[in-house]
């Protein structure tokens, strides 16, 4: 912007500069042309009424034509009636027979010059004597170029100190801006405590109070955000408490451990949870990137649904290369969107209905997750809206593990399986470079 507007008060000041000074100049060339010929007309007309003072006197005319060449820049020529010629040797012409006839008049000159001649009429008046004055060329043209150069300057300066005004007036409006443009960056990675000074055109000003404005609301919700999350910390300690105690009552050892170990799991996601939604610094985005092997989450996980899969009498195949599969997403992150994919089997499915689970390798080092089931299927094979709720679900899940998918630079796509179901494929990208 700054530029920007330099370069247009340039182009409009130069414009205007143009405009004055062209014609200036013309008028200076013309002054100066004018002023030359005058300067001529005036000495032919004296020279001339000289000579008409002293007819016939051929020595005094001679001593008057080298008096005025000697003090004078214009060559001056005499043609006496009797054909002699004093002063400048320029042979007589056609202007000159006319001039003798009494009639003064200007003709052009070579060079570019001027002719003033003017007719002295003595005794005989059909046999004047005439004077030449020449003005060369470079007398019309006498202090032009110095003219010239003192307007182009002037122009210039002109110009030169309308960008400096111009420039310094952006500065005025591009600084706030940009203070503007680093606050509100700040902003953007989570920097909160960042605030603009409102400074520049009432405009720049106002939208600097604005996002300070902004950014006091964001705080306000953030901090209420951390405190439901205190409340919601609070809340969840005393049922998983309960789970517990009930947990370690029952007579089983193989049905106490199991459930116990679900509690313990279950604190630590609810823990987790908890901890990131009152983090004001919480990354988003590949900031939350970390990196852990696919197929060994995928092999623990089938493990623990297995269970209420036989329990439910649904047939269910794992299919994992052997080998790590690394991809970037941390263990925890992973476990939430593999049983967010599973549950929806077990919730959305009849009973019985069969589902799958696959690993397979993409390009580039991406690893791909294949949940797919034999149940109904979605809602047109596309991926419902966060919080649309339909029939039991909200879509939160799913949204969940696209959000997920994507932080690692993959991406989430539904259709239909082959057996009429849904299937979900999740493209994970590779971990990241350590340096």
């Amino acid at each position: 912007m700054r530029a920007r507007l330099a370069l247009t008060a340039a182009a409009v000041t130069t414009m205007i500069v143009l405009a004055f000074c062209l014609p200036l100049g013309r008028l200076i060339q013309v002054v100066a042309a004018n002023r030359a010929l005058e300067a001529a007309k005036l000495e032919s007309r004296s020279l001339a009424g000289a000579i008409s003072a002293v007819p016939g006197q051929t020595a005094t005319i001679t001593q008057l034509v080298e008096q005025a060449n000697a003090g004078s820049p214009r060559p001056i020529t005499v043609y006496l009636p009797d054909g002699t010629i004093l002063g400048e040797k320029v042979p007589a012409d056609a202007e000159v027979e006319l001039a003798r006839k009494g009639r003064s008049f200007t003709t052009p000159a070579p060079n570019g010059g001027r002719d003033i001649l003017v007719g002295a009429v003595g005794p005989d008046p059909t046999a004047a004597t005439v004077v030449r004055v020449r003005v060369e060329g470079s007398l019309l043209r006498s202090g032009v170029q110095r003219a010239w150069a003192v307007i182009a300057a002037i122009g210039l300066l002109v110009v030169v100190v309308a960008v400096a005004l111009a420039d310094r007036l952006a500065l005025s409006i591009v600084r706030p801006m940009g203070e503007l443009y680093s606050v509100t960056s700040q902003l953007q990675r989570g920097e909160m405590g960042a605030r603009v000074s409102p400074a520049g055109p009432p405009e720049v000003a106002e939208v600097g109070r604005a996002v300070n404005g902004l950014a006091d609301r964001i705080g306000d919700l953030l901090a209420a955000e951390r405190e439901a999350a205190a409340d919601m910390s609070h809340q969840l300690r005393t049922p998983l408490t309960v789970l517990r105690l009930d947990a370690e009552s029952l007579a089983s050892t193989e049905d106490r451990q199991r459930i116990t170990g679900d509690v313990d799991r279950l604190e630590q996601v609810v823990t987790r949870a908890i901890r990131e939604s009152r983090s004001s610094t919480r990354a988003t985005g590949r900031g939350r990137q970390g990196a852990c092997d696919l197929g060994k989450v995928v092999r623990d996980r089938a493990a623990f649904w297995s269970i209420l899969a036989s329990n439910q009498g649904r047939h269910w195949t794992v299919d994992v290369p052997s080998g790590p599969q690394p991809i970037g997403v941390s263990q925890g992150d992973l476990e939430v969107c593999l049983d967010a994919l599973v549950n929806n089997v077990f919730a959305h499915t009849p009973t019985g209905a069969s589902f799958s689970v696959e690993v397979t390798a993409g390009s580039g080092g991406d690893r791909i997750l294949i949940v797919q089931d034999a149940g109904p299927g979605l809602p047109g094979d596309t991926l419902p809206r966060r919080g649309a709720s339909s029939g039991t679900g909200t879509g939160l899940g799913l949204d969940i593990v696209r959000r997920t998918a994507e932080a690692s630079g993959g991406r989430l796509t539904v259709g239909r399986s082959a057996d009429g179901g849904a299937r979900f494929e999740v493209c994970f990208g590779p971990p990241p470079i350590r340096r």
